[in-house]
C-alpha cells in the first residue's frame, strides 16, 4: 500500500505553519517598530542637546537676564504671549528665594546682541536684536514645554546670574508610541559676569 498524508494531518501541519509564521512576522514587525522609536528618540535627544549647548555658551557670557537696568522685577520681554504654553505666560517671582521663573529668556550676549528665547508652536524660537523669531530646533522634534529659572540676576545682589533651563521634547512622529515619549532635560548655567549696574546695556 502506498503511504501518504491524510487530510487531517495536512490541516494540522498548515495550521501550525501559519501560527509559527504569524509569531515570527509579529516579532519582526515589533523589532522594526522598536528600532524606529529608539532612532527617533536618539535623534531628538541629539538635536536638543546641541541647542542647549548653543544656549549655554551664550548665557555663560551674557548679562541682564530678564532684567531692565535699575529695575528689580522681571521685564515683560521674558513673558510669553502664547496661550497654549503649558508653563504660563508671565514670569513668577519667589521672594523667599529671590528667583524668577519665566516662560522666555531675554538677555544680551558677549557681543551686546539682544537675544530672546521663547516657546511657540512646539518649537524653541530665537530672536536676535528684535528680529523675527526663528526656530532653533529641527523638524524632527516637538518642544512640549520650556521654562527658565533665574537666580542672582538682580543688580547689586553680588551673585553671579544663574539660569536653569528646563525643557521637554518629543520626536515629531505620527507614531503615537513615539510622539508620546517626552524627554525631560534640565541644565544650569552660570554667567561669568557677576553684576550689571550701568544704565546702558552695551557698557555692562
Amino acid at each position: 500500500m502506498k503511504k501518504g498524508f491524510t487530510l487531517v494531518e495536512l490541516l494540522i501541519t498548515v495550521g501550525l505553519f501559519v501560527i509559527i509564521i504569524t509569531i515570527a512576522v509579529g516579532g519582526f514587525t515589533n523589532a522594526i517598530r522598536t528600532e524606529r522609536q529608539v532612532s527617533s528618540l536618539i535623534s531628538a535627544q541629539s538635536n536638543i542637546s546641541l541647542v542647549l549647548e548653543q544656549m549655554s555658551r551664550e548665557i555663560r557670557t551674557g548679562y541682564l537676564f530678564c532684567d531692565t537696568p535699575g529695575a528689580t522685577t522681571p521685564s515683560s520681554s521674558c513673558d510669553d504671549a502664547d496661550p497654549s504654553d503649558p508653563v504660563g505666560t508671565q514670569c513668577q517671582v519667589d521672594p523667599s528665594t529671590n528667583t524668577w521663573t519665566c516662560p522666555a529668556l531675554d538677555f544680551y550676549d558677549a557681543e551686546s546682541n539682544h537675544i530672546n528665547y521663547s516657546w511657540a508652536g512646539g518649537q524653541l524660537m530665537e530672536s536676535i536684536n528684535g528680529g523675527a523669531p526663528l526656530s532653533v530646533t529641527g523638524d524632527t522634534i516637538a518642544v512640549k514645554y520650556l521654562r527658565f529659572t533665574l537666580f542672582g540676576q538682580t543688580e547689586g545682589d553680588n551673585w553671579p546670574p544663574r539660569v536653569t533651563i528646563a525643557i521637554g521634547v518629543a520626536p515629531s512622529s505620527t507614531d503615537q508610541g513615539v510622539a508620546g515619549d517626552v524627554i525631560n532635560l534640565e541644565t544650569t548655567v552660570s554667567s561669568r559676569i557677576i553684576d550689571c549696574t550701568p544704565t546702558t546695556p552695551a557698557k555692562c
